[in-house]
């Protein structure tokens, strides 16, 4: 069995419990063991909601300055995460010594009190990392084949955003579409899979995370799609809130569920309301 560190992040645990039961589901299957960090704290959500570039550092730090200490024990140094919020969030706060120094010896002063200075030695990795170094293990895995569905893979933002802690290309990543075509799917390609949902804007201006739903819904129906697949939370959530498109001819999902589905976890069938033919 291979170890893996795990950090849940607030949104997964308060609101996403079933996407965090599947994905946990699915890495035994593949033959990981997950110890989730202890006493983690959140990432701080969105590293640019304040100005003050310490301050948006403390929790990330903070989190991998514990982290670090549990990892030895273990004897793994890879972080996964399912949110790309907290990856993004994380794997920048990992990097700060090297790129930003001065910014991380504000944040290992301000936290000097509270945890050891993070000295760096952790990877942090979202599910869609791990899913692409997995793909021939996965396909083994393969109980109910998706030969039929053609599925849009939407990244949105924060995998591919910036460019340092891009997953893939961040003009044109497959990452997602390679783990569809393991599981028997078509991928369907379309112009708006790394385009920005809105985002938090659904807290305060919900008519921007509206507009660029529909556009971004529109555009995989338009190329043919029948399936949104997304290992966001965050855009799952406002596709499916804002977007009329949702209960017009096409059904957006965790990419979790459909992987679920595909390897005999759960059945999405009835959510989809489209007949699946199995292997």
């Amino acid at each position: 069995m291979k170890t893996l560190l795990y950090y849940p992040g607030c949104s997964i645990k308060k609101d996403f419990t079933d996407i965090e039961k599947a994905s946990m589901s699915l890495l035994s299957a593949l033959g990981y063991t997950v110890i989730e960090i202890e006493n983690w704290y959140c990432c701080g959500g969105f590293s640019s909601i304040t100005l003050l570039d310490h301050v948006k550092q403390v929790g990330a730090f903070r989190t991998l300055s514990i982290a670090s200490k549990q990892s030895i024990k273990l004897s793994t140094n890879t972080i996964l995460t399912l949110c790309p919020f907290c990856y993004n969030v994380l794997k920048r706060a990992s990097t700060l010594q090297v790129n930003e120094p001065g910014v991380y010896r504000r944040v290992a002063e301000y936290l000097k009190d509270d945890v050891e200075p993070y000295s760096g030695g952790l990877s942090i990795i979202h599910l869609v990392e791990l899913l692409v170094a997995e793909l021939d293990n996965l396909k083994k895995l393969v109980k109910n084949s998706l030969k039929g569905l053609r599925i849009a893979a939407y990244y949105g933002c924060m995998l591919l955003r910036p460019k340092n802690v891009a997953i893939d290309n961040p003009e044109n990543p497959l990452s997602i579409e390679k783990v569809l075509e393991v599981l028997g799917a078509e991928p369907v390609d379309f112009p708006y899979k790394t385009y920005c949902c809105g985002a938090f804007h659904t807290l305060g201006e919900a008519e921007i995370v509206s507009y660029n739903s529909t556009k971004i819904i529109k555009s995989a129906i338009d190329a043919g799609a029948t399936i949104i697949a997304t290992p966001c939370p965050l855009c799952l959530y406002n596709l499916q809130r804002y977007s009329p498109y949702v209960e017009a001819g096409i059904k957006v999902l965790h990419l979790v569920d459909v992987i679920a589905h595909a390897i005999g976890l759960h059945s999405i069938n009835k959510l989809i309301n489209l007949k699946i033919n199995s292997k």
